[in-house]
């Protein structure tokens, strides 16, 4: 088994389609997908010219960067004019294998999956040795959903407990006995009820803030929002809007609860908490001693997952509150609890109906729901006793998941540096491309 050490195929596909202008965030070379990342791949990197023709030869083009529906806009117009986005060489070996990366990416729609499924026709390519991979959890459920089956999925399953490695590293906390916290504060009077960084614009983050705006709540919080110009983030954040109701997703009513929303947000935005920075944002880094006391300055952590759909998508947000001690509620896909609980960890069903979040695709629900629990936690905060009650409450779970995280985080060290028959023990869905039939 062999990989291409090669340029991305898909930069010639782009650049021959005059849209160089794309290709700031798109992958310039294989090595930068999710087995260049693997060090224990390096020994099957093979340059173009060095390859054998004889082996099975995996050659990775990398979609990261670009929207699906410009993806496939973009190969609708140019498919017959313009550099292929599968190499002509790839003929010249007896078992090429076409893996499509994108896994950065939690999302997938009927954009990507029709665009994939053309490709293989396009180019006759075989339907068992053609694959797709993104981080969304569900992705083979969602292919099957969509009826397309000309090509196989898998999950890239990098956001786990090593995504917050270093975050784990700068506080590891220390624990008595008896399981109590003996360097975290345990001050119950925080001055933040919450915390709600929204760096990024989506618009269910967006709509987030709105509703936080008109129900005067953002003054409770350690809040951010995205730096988009007012206007285009509203005018991104209607066109979502109007899918959603053209897809019955949301109502009429809901549409003009959204639009309110929107207008009470304009006059506090934008809103900056944190010195934002590429590393900062993604919590890898701290540009100053204040943010990290900021954060754990807050009672609970508000988080805005990248998506609010189907694609069953957690990234390292999740696992920052759990890195910190905090509790957390979770804007995000549907099912994003059940899969935590699955795993292992404690979700805080007291202070959100968990189940109702997971289960509604609706995201005005969604965000009334959070707040009307932002706004009891306020009301809880000003009774002592109760307060008291809660924190003795959240406490225990919250140890519990840091101690889970550090079981999981140690468990994945230990078996990537056991070898690759270990590491995909630890990420099995790495493994499909790569095994031989008469494995599966």
């Amino acid at each position: 088994m062999q990989i291409l050490d090669i340029n991305n195929p898909f930069v010639s596909f782009l650049s021959s389609c005059g849209k160089k202008d794309l290709l700031e965030h798109v992958p310039a070379h294989t090595r930068d997908s999710i087995y260049g990342q693997c060090r224990h791949l390096d020994i099957y990197w093979r340059e173009l010219d060095k390859a054998h023709k004889s082996l099975k030869t995996i050659i990775v083009i990398s979609l990261d960067g670009i929207g699906s529906k410009e993806l496939f806009n973009l190969w609708k117009d140019n498919k017959y004019s313009c550099k292929p986005i599968i190499p002509e060489y790839v003929k010249d070996f007896a078992e090429p294998v076409i893996l499509f990366d994108n896994s950065a990416e939690g999302f997938s729609d009927e954009y990507m999956f029709s665009f994939i499924s053309q490709v293989v026709n396009h180019y006759n390519l075989n339907p068992d040795n053609t694959y797709y991979c993104n981080s969304s959890i569900n992705i083979q459920d969602i292919q099957q959903q969509l009826g397309y089956n000309n090509f196989q999925t898998f999950c890239a399953n990098n956001f786990m407990e090593d995504s917050m490695a270093e975050l784990y590293e700068i506080i590891e906390y220390d624990f008595k006995e008896d399981n109590q916290l003996v360097d975290i504060d345990t001050d119950l009077h925080r001055p933040s009820v919450f915390s709600c960084l929204n760096n990024a614009p989506k618009h269910h983050r967006t709509l987030l803030l709105g509703c936080m705006s008109k129900l005067d709540l953002l003054q409770d919080g350690y809040v951010s929002s995205s730096d988009l110009e007012y206007n285009k983030l509203y005018s991104k954040t209607i066109t979502q809007l109007s899918e959603d109701l053209t897809n019955l997703i949301i109502e009429k009513e809901d549409f003009e609860i959204a639009v309110e929303w929107l207008d009470k947000l304009k006059p506090h935005y934008p809103i900056v908490a944190d010195k934002r920075t590429e590393d900062s944002i993604h919590m890898k880094e701290f540009g100053d001693d204040s943010f990290i006391q900021n954060m754990l300055n807050c009672d609970v952590q508000v988080i805005t997952e990248t998506f609010s759909n189907n694609n069953l998508f957690v990234s390292e947000k999740v696992f920052k509150p759990i890195v910190m001690c905090q509790p957390f509620i979770i804007l995000g896909s549907n099912k994003t609890y059940k899969h935590l609980q699955e795993l292992g960890y404690n979700t805080f069903d007291y202070l959100i109906d968990t189940h109702k979040l997971d289960t509604t695709m609706n995201n005005i629900s969604k965000i009334i729901m959070v707040c009307d629990a932002i706004q009891q936690l306020k009301e809880i905060k000003s009774n002592p006793i109760e307060w008291k009650n809660l924190q003795d409450k959240i406490s225990i779970d919250v140890i519990h998941n840091y101690n889970l995280f550090v079981s999981n985080l140690n468990t994945i060290k230990e078996n990537s540096a056991l070898g690759l028959h270990k590491f995909f023990e630890i990420r099995p869905g790495y493994k499909l491309p790569l095994q031989n039939k008469e494995d599966k």
